[in-house]
């Protein structure tokens, strides 16, 4: 989220300006309110009391089942493993986040469009089956009045609903 996005500036600003890395998140912890507040207050607190800052961060990765959360805890696993600069690792995964969210919203205004096709689609039988019945009732009361009128009717709606599952499908992408 934004807000993850933001803590992690201020955090690689932080580290970048040369303090420990404990004191910075325990900044972050007192500069956000909400969730990641919380989150880095409890990371903080578990490192005075002696956890490791990575297994803290897991710890926190478990709390929050988010992907940037999850990254975050995968980026400082690394640090401590390889000893490099937690900065730049903090900067690159705020990059790969940004893309991420980008790619998202476009993805979003892409399949917009699909979906207003879909539901015209979807809704133009309903539409065209009502305008039949006010001009003409008799013609399309078959269709209700007749076995095999509710036979064709029955079968419309069923391959009506597959066709739709099917646009949903084509649709929902997962980012």
């Amino acid at each position: 989220t934004r807000r993850s996005r933001v803590q992690r500036a201020r955090m690689t600003r932080l580290l970048r300006a040369g303090m420990p890395v404990s004191e910075a998140v325990k900044m972050v912890a007192r500069e956000f309110t909400g969730p990641v507040g919380e989150e880095m207050g409890r990371i903080f607190d578990q490192q005075k009391i002696g956890v490791s800052l990575p297994e803290a961060v897991l710890d926190c990765a478990r709390r929050m089942p988010l992907a940037e959360v999850q990254m975050f805890a995968t980026a400082v696993t690394i640090q401590a493993q390889t000893g490099s600069s937690l900065s730049e690792i903090l900067d690159g995964l705020s990059k790969v986040i940004r893309a991420r969210f980008r790619l998202r919203r476009k993805v979003h205004a892409l399949s917009s469009e699909a979906k207003a096709s879909a539901a015209i689609i979807a809704s133009l039988p309903i539409l065209v089956g009502t305008g039949m019945y006010f001009m003409n009732p008799e013609y399309i009361g078959l269709l209700f009045s007749e076995k095999v009128g509710k036979m064709m009717l029955a079968g419309a709606v069923f391959w009506m609903m597959c066709g739709v599952m099917m646009m949903k499908q084509m649709i929902n992408f997962k980012v």
